[in-house]
């Protein structure tokens, strides 16, 4: 139980860091999927994380429990990105886009 826990709690944290870095590149939004993925492998390789061996599921190379367990991450990551999205707290709200569309003519 454990292991799904560390599994969605790094989704979150990739798509987070994944957010900062949107913020910080404003091009990379349109490769936002790909970007995701990356950082989520990236985080579970230098972290040596798979959770096949936390649930002791053998397999024939154990690289590959790894990278596997990066996609999984990824895809966590963008199941976290359409539950906060539908929750509406990921919406962007600029002040410019605030206003309604028509000014106020004051009487």
């Amino acid at each position: 139980m454990y292991q799904f826990a560390v599994v969605a709690l790094l989704g979150l944290a990739v798509l987070k860091v994944v957010d900062l870095i949107e913020e910080l590149v404003p091009g990379l939004a349109r490769f936002r999927a790909v970007a995701t993925f990356v950082v989520a492998v990236a985080a579970v390789v230098a972290l040596d994380y798979s959770v096949f061996a936390g649930f002791d599921v053998t397999l024939r190379d154990a690289t590959i429990g790894t990278w596997v367990t990066g996609l999984i991450v990824g895809s966590l990551a963008s199941a976290w990105q359409a539950a906060l999205g539908w929750l509406g707290s990921a919406e962007r709200v600029t002040p410019a886009s605030a206003r309604s569309e028509r000014p106020r003519i004051a009487a």
